[in-house]
């Protein structure tokens, strides 16, 4: 097909029906073929190795394409999702019966759920797949690609050689597909979409609501606008901790990271301290109300609520250049001053460069209701943290703010704790997504439960309204 050519809908449908049957076809034997745990980790084991074994290559190429972020950066965040999942999946079982949690002697039985389609996002289209590709062929399913197009090529070349890895090792090749640069279009993801077994959707609110809405089971993401509060009372110590990694977490990739802190609020009795302390390790000040105005104006233009991408995994001296501030390039990020938050600012929402806005407020309280304004307009599900001292803090804002993560005395991409990793960060109902944890295999598994009569068993059922005790099915 000629490159001026239009793809007729007849055209794309027959495409789409094509990727779908041989994917079907590769999924059906491997789950057939690939019938013990470890046979399954060596697929993933392959794919792995060969997304670290050209690393370099790949993020480099993915900068190239989509001029967003930086090398160093989409390498550390590779690598960490690729062996966050392999430290997940391996030894795990997904093809042998395991006994219920709550339901006493039945077997339950994992299945494949099929082919699912992967949406992929612009702005981390490396990590993306090859996260979602290991999480799913853990579960014995194959996967479609709908690549960005912005990130097109790339995506094609990645699946290339991860269709080499499966074939180093017995499996089929078409485990992996991608939609082609010649059929990528917004058109193609949405047949996709509607076509494949489920789907997950890494990307913009857009994206996500589409494949909610395209008739199969489907994972999407919610939009991150993470608030980090910082609470009277923690040590100057501490203090200089949070601002130090809300630098360098804010500065990864150029902020493109959803999980980077947005907002901070400051108790105005820390703010000139916690301002050096950020200032000294990166932070550029802006709190000038004319320079802020010429931020917004760029960042949102005409007024609106949608953001410019031409900012968009930029370094901050490139975005001052974009609306007339002079910023040193050894700057790793933007501090701002805002003392609005929810819809009164339109830089309270997310903002994918290096740019934190600071609140100052003198009420714990009153920093948590600011917390949850910016949230409740974008953000809600995602993550925020809480640096503090105080126990019934904790306890106050975690019960308030609505989000899935909430980190205490850690950054807002998280520390030294053992929540799972994954690249696709569930918002629940806040987010407009179906689960309200990370995704991981688990979620891309159908379960078989097989049960036998057991003598004794009791049916769920209880008349008793004043026992509150668990019921027990196997009790006398």
């Amino acid at each position: 097909m000629s490159e001026n050519q239009v793809i007729t809908p007849e055209q794309l449908e027959e495409y789409m029906q094509g990727l779908y049957a041989k994917s079907k076809v590769a999924q059906k034997k491997f789950e057939r073929e690939f019938t013990t745990n470890r046979r399954v980790d060596e697929v993933l084991r392959a794919i792995g190795m060969k997304t670290c074994e050209y690393a370099e290559e790949l993020c480099t190429d993915a900068l190239n394409e989509t001029k967003m972020g930086n090398v160093n950066d989409k390498m550390s965040k590779l690598k960490g999702i690729v062996f966050g999942q392999w430290a997940i999946c391996k030894g795990q079982n997904t093809v042998d019966y395991e006994d219920s949690p709550l339901e006493p002697g039945i077997k339950i039985l994992y299945k494949p759920m099929g082919v699912i389609g992967c949406v992929m996002p612009s702005t981390n289209p490396v990590a993306t797949i090859i996260g979602n590709a290991m999480m799913a062929l853990k579960g014995r399913n194959s996967v479609i690609i709908a690549p960005h197009p912005m990130s097109v090529r790339l995506s094609v070349k990645m699946v290339k050689l991860l269709r080499e890895a499966l074939e180093s090792v017995g499996a089929p090749a078409d485990l992996i597909q991608c939609i082609s640069e010649e059929y990528a279009s917004r058109e193609a993801t949405n047949l996709m979409m509607s076509t494949c077994d489920a789907c997950i959707s890494t990307g913009g609110a857009g994206r996500v609501k589409a494949a909610y809405s395209s008739g199969k089971p489907a994972f999407g993401v919610g939009q991150g606008n993470v608030q980090e509060i910082v609470d009277l009372g923690i040590s100057d110590a501490e203090l200089e901790r949070q601002a130090t990694l809300c630098v360098a977490h804010r500065a990864k990739d150029n902020g493109v990271p959803c999980a980077g802190a947005q907002t901070v609020h400051i108790h105005a009795q820390q703010l000139e301290q916690w301002k050096g302390y950020m200032q000294e390790h990166g932070a550029f000040l802006i709190d000038k109300d004319e320079d802020i105005a010429a931020l917004r104006a760029l960042v949102f233009p005409d007024g609106g609520t949608k953001l410019n991408r031409a900012v968009v995994g930029k370094f901050p001296y490139q975005v001052g250049e974009m609306c007339g501030l002079n910023i040193p390039e050894t700057a790793k990020i933007m501090l701002v001053k805002n003392q609005a938050w929810g819809e009164a600012e339109v830089l309270c929402r997310e903002i994918l460069f290096p740019i934190v806005r600071y609140t100052v407020y003198e009420k714990f309280e009153d920093a948590v209701d600011r917390a949850v304004a910016n949230l409740e307009v974008e953000g809600a599900g995602h993550t925020s943290t809480l640096w503090t001292t105080d126990d019934d803090h904790v306890e106050y804002a975690a019960k308030r703010i609505p989000v899935g993560r909430f980190h205490i005395n850690q950054p807002t991409m998280g520390g030294r704790i053992p929540i799972i990793t994954s690249i696709t960060i569930g918002c629940g109902t806040w987010g407009g997504n179906s689960v309200s944890e990370n995704l991981t295999f688990r979620h891309l598994l159908n379960k078989t439960r097989v049960t036998r009569e057991i003598s004794g068993t009791q049916p769920w059922y209880c008349t008793d309204w004043d026992n509150f005790e668990k019921f027990n099915p196997l009790a006398e």
